[in-house]
């Protein structure tokens, strides 16, 4: 099973994503975490590059695609084919969000990447914080050059366009509210769709 958290930088994803993970372990479920781009020794050096480095937006989505190849190899087809409950904070909306709609790059081509990268794997079910940019930015730690507030309008746009085209699999959590309160979405929401998988 996959679950992907999205959403704009400073959305609390990041800390959701964590928070889940570690009570699904207390839970005795076989459950695995990881970040995009990133998870492999190969993700985490283009995460960096990523980061720090000036990049045209076509070599941008590439390397994005790239670290996302080998996470799947290396890590998420292993742990799916084992069964595990697999928590992702970033996937493949976020190429979409930031790239296609923030970057301007085909929409369509952005889709067809995605797919390559990702070997077609889908998630289960994607978790999209939604947050006013100009609030996120306040509360963006990792500064990058991603964190412009109109830039992450746009993001933002794109992210609510996945979601009204994709509402079975994606659920608006606005986390303008207490972490603690989003949390209880996020079980109650998993524990509704899910129930055979969990029995919170």
């Amino acid at each position: 099973m996959l679950i992907t958290f999205e959403g704009i930088d400073g959305s609390g994803k990041t800390t959701q994503s964590k928070k889940l993970y570690e009570f699904l372990r207390e839970k005795g479920l076989d459950v695995s975490l990881y970040r995009e781009p990133g998870g492999t020794p190969l993700g985490e050096e283009l995460r960096d590059i990523l980061i720090n480095k000036e990049l045209n937006e076509r070599t941008e989505l590439l390397l994005f695609e790239g670290a996302r190849t080998q996470l799947v190899l290396e890590r998420l087809k292993p742990d799916m084919e084992r069964g595990m409950v697999v928590i992702l904070d970033r996937f493949t909306d976020s190429t979409l969000a930031y790239q296609g709609y923030g970057r301007g790059l085909d929409l369509e081509f952005v889709k067809k990447l995605n797919e390559f990268a990702s070997f077609g794997i889908k998630p289960d079910i994607t978790f999209l914080l939604d947050i006013e940019p100009e609030t996120a930015v306040g509360r963006i730690r990792e500064k990058s050059r991603f964190d412009n507030v109109d830039f992450l309008k746009k993001v933002r746009e794109g992210f609510l366009e996945i979601a009204r085209k994709e509402s079975e699999r994606v659920v608006v959590l606005d986390t303008h509210r207490g972490e603690e309160e989003v949390f209880g979405d996020i079980k109650e929401t998993l524990s509704v769709r899910f129930p055979e998988k969990f029995d919170f």
